[in-house]
């Protein structure tokens, strides 16, 4: 009730004004016999919507300054329109308290559209959970299931806790954490992420991790908190306004009062013109443009990266897109998808592909290495194990079992050369199966961890973006690292390297390189030490690993490397936005503080009018700018 009174109150004080500035300038001197129509009709009219727009203002000054916050935008407002009440500009006085009603309103209404760009994520979050321990279905609040809680997920509802599936086989819709469209599947014994929305049957879930420490709750903290982590011109900002504010109150009475007193202290009209002078100066400085905008600018572009599925802790970080020269790239789960995949068949004697990778799966059939797990593909269902008898791994080499009572060897060249098969060695940097059944050779099968489809490209748009290097550490031998490199673009790589050794490195490049901000892109969790020591420590999917959010600085929720660079056009154009109205801001200001203190040129009657434009009118020129970038990111 109160918020539609006061936008009706607005509107009509809106309106009551531009009449009275009419009837000002038209009938204002007109002698009505005792006083002038100023005194008698615009002071009273103007005095009651001054009062009926302003009093919150009055409530909101009062209380900042019981909490000893003396000097602000609204003080700064409010002791200018006092004066030019004290004065007779009783319509300038009105219009000061109405535009700046309307730049506040106008000013929330940005910042709740601003906020929508974070609106899916929000969303995200959970209301309730249906317990289903000892098959009862209860609904409580997230915070009351503890781990290893029971809980049911139907069709359509959003999976509010981390947990592995006990019962029941679905598809997920994914696309809110991950910003995969596909939907999966999910079956027993799987893992399962709070944030994903179940399409199928229902699923019973046993928690295993408490709301606070589910994949979501980070997801929400990392958006809810971004803005903790202040940039440079958001802090520069902050601080000048605290230091710009009293000095320029301390100016504005010294304006008011130093002049007439030097000039005429007995007349009148200089009092007047100088106290006029030190209202309009204390409108114009109002910092409203630079303290709304320049943060404002900061959350748009926050939000816009989020809509790409981009996490990033906090403007601070968002800048150092902008000095990007460096990337390195863990290779494992962030150049190439980290599972094996059969790459090549290649047989020989007289026997055909389907046989060779059939006797391959037989050979693998008790293995969970990555390796047998690649082989085996979805087939593993389709083959008869009771075929296989005297089932022997050998450490290093591979496997020796008796497929149809005849020997069958599956494994790499040591454990064909320990059983003296005849074979010729293949030459590959990639992982060889070779395979032999009944003594006889029958030929290889060539693994490899396949490049994501991205790699490439975003890699290429690395180097055109101006990035200088992208360098690539692995833990895998120089001959795979080579061939992985020069598939994917890739400036320079380090090869046979621990985990400690990545780090290491990683110092040394950004040593080498003290100017230049450098990244780090890892899995998030081997690369844990090295996300921290980074500039930017970025980590790749994973999201679901607690050690990927607390140890990197930005968190891309799907595989594509090429985010980096959608960040990397935000961060810059931000960066332009924030310099753009900090300039335009202070050079308006500026100008109109210049004029105003020149009370003898003919536009001194109508300062105040300059002035308000300088505060409320670049305040929201300003908005709309920082605006702006969430219209360029949406047309690009």
């Amino acid at each position: 009730m109160k918020k539609k009174f006061d936008f009706y109150s607005l509107i009509l004080a809106t309106i009551v004004t531009i009449v009275l500035l009419v009837v000002h300038i038209l009938w204002g001197e007109v002698d009505l016999g005792i006083n002038n129509l100023n005194t008698l009709v615009i002071l009273p009219i103007s005095l009651i919507f001054y009062l009926l727009v302003s009093y919150d203002l009055f409530i909101e000054a009062f209380k900042k300054i019981k909490h000893k916050q003396f000097f602000d935008e609204v003080t700064l407002s409010l002791i200018a329109t006092i004066a030019a009440f004290a004065i007779g500009e009783y319509v300038e006085a009105l219009a000061v308290v109405v535009f700046f009603q309307i730049g506040e309103r106008f000013e929330k209404y940005a910042v709740d559209k601003s906020r929508n760009s974070i609106k899916s994520i929000l969303n995200l979050r959970p209301d309730k959970v249906t317990l289903y321990n000892n098959e009862i279905e209860q609904v409580v609040e997230p915070f009351d299931v503890n781990i290893g809680d029971q809980f049911i997920v139907k069709s359509g509802e959003r999976v509010p806790i981390d947990g592995i599936v006990l019962k029941g086989k679905s598809t997920l819709d994914t696309s809110s954490m991950t910003g995969e469209s596909i939907p999966r599947t999910i079956k027993e014994g799987e893992e399962i992420i709070s944030g994903v929305v179940n399409l199928g049957s229902p699923l019973i879930i046993k928690a295993t991790k408490e709301f606070y420490n589910s994949t979501v709750s980070k997801m929400l903290d990392l958006v809810e908190n971004a803005s903790s982590q202040k940039a440079n011109p958001e802090k520069f900002i902050t601080k000048f306004a605290k230091i710009y504010t009293p000095i320029v109150i301390a100016l504005a009475f010294i304006v008011a009062i130093l002049p007439p007193l030097i000039i005429d202290y007995s007349n009148p009209n200089v009092w007047a013109n100088y106290v006029r002078t030190a209202a309009s100066f204390l409108v114009i400085s109002c910092p409203c443009a630079l303290v709304l905008s320049v943060p404002m600018s900061y959350f748009v572009s926050l939000g816009e990266a989020s809509k790409l599925k981009v996490l990033i802790k906090g403007s601070t970080y968002l800048d150092k897109f902008t000095k990007l020269k460096n990337i390195v790239l863990d290779k494992t789960g962030t150049i190439t998808k980290g599972n094996f995949k059969v790459n090549k068949i290649s047989p020989e004697n007289g026997c055909t592909k389907e046989d060779l990778l059939e006797l391959a799966q037989y050979g693998e059939y008790f293995s969970n290495h990555p390796i047998a797990i690649a082989i085996l593909s979805d087939n593993k269902e389709k083959l008869d194990k009771s075929l296989l008898t005297n089932y022997q791994e050998i450490e290093g080499q591979g496997i020796k079992v008796d497929f149809k009572d005849k020997g069958l060897l599956v494994g790499n060249a040591k454990l064909l050369r320990k059983y003296n098969i005849e074979f010729n060695p293949v030459d590959t940097p990639f992982t060889l199966i070779y395979v032999s059944y009944d003594h006889k050779y029958l030929g290889n099968i060539e693994i490899k961890d396949q490049i994501k489809e991205t790699s490439v490209k975003a890699i290429d748009n690395y180097h055109k973006n101006g990035i200088k290097n992208v360098i690539m550490l692995t833990g895998d031998n120089e001959k795979i690292a080579e061939a992985v490199s020069k598939e994917a673009h890739v400036d320079k790589y380090y090869a046979n390297l621990l985990p400690l050794d990545k780090t290491n490195k990683l110092e040394e490049i950004i040593d080498s390189s003290a100017k230049n901000i450098t990244a780090f892109i890892g899995d998030g969790v081997n690369d844990a030490p090295s996300l921290t020591k980074a500039d930017i420590g970025i980590s790749m999917g994973g999201i679901g690993s607690d050690i990927t959010i607390d140890s990197s600085d930005v968190v891309i929720m799907d595989d594509d490397l090429d985010k980096v660079n959608k960040v990397v056009k935000i961060a810059k154009n931000n960066k332009l936005t924030v310099i753009q109205n900090i300039v335009f801001a202070l050079l308006i200001k500026l100008v109109v503080m210049i004029l105003s203190l020149l009370p003898n040129l003919p536009i001194a009657p109508y300062i105040m009018w300059f002035a308000i434009f300088a505060d409320v009118g670049v305040t929201v020129i300003c908005v709309l700018n920082s605006l702006r970038l969430s219209l360029h990111f949406k047309t690009r």
